[in-house]
């Protein structure tokens, strides 16, 4: 996971937040997720036009955590959604 990389949900993910966590619901098997804070944090930022790095920095701001830290964790994170097929990491911004 790059730190230039920009994350974007799935589109056909279907999810909401309960009580400050996301359930997402995976589109191929229908398998059922459940984040915490920060993954929640992650994933409503996860629009394809925030960069991973200020994603990190508002990780680092809400919940107080080193930022190196927070960018490893926040990286493993994005590659085990990625794995999971709810985000895909675009190069480059999404145009709005």
């Amino acid at each position: 996971m790059r730190p230039d990389g920009y994350p974007e949900q799935n589109p056909r993910a279907a999810w909401r937040v309960y009580e400050g966590e996301a359930v997402i619901v995976s589109p191929e098997d229908s398998t059922l997720h459940t984040l915490n804070p920060v993954g929640t944090l992650i994933w409503e930022a996860a629009d394809g036009r925030t960069a991973m790095e200020a994603i990190v920095a508002r990780v680092c701001e809400a919940f107080e955590v080193d930022q190196g830290k927070a960018e490893r964790d926040a990286a493993a994170f994005v590659d085990q959604l990625c794995r999971r097929g709810l985000l895909t990491v675009l190069d480059a911004p999404r145009p709005t």
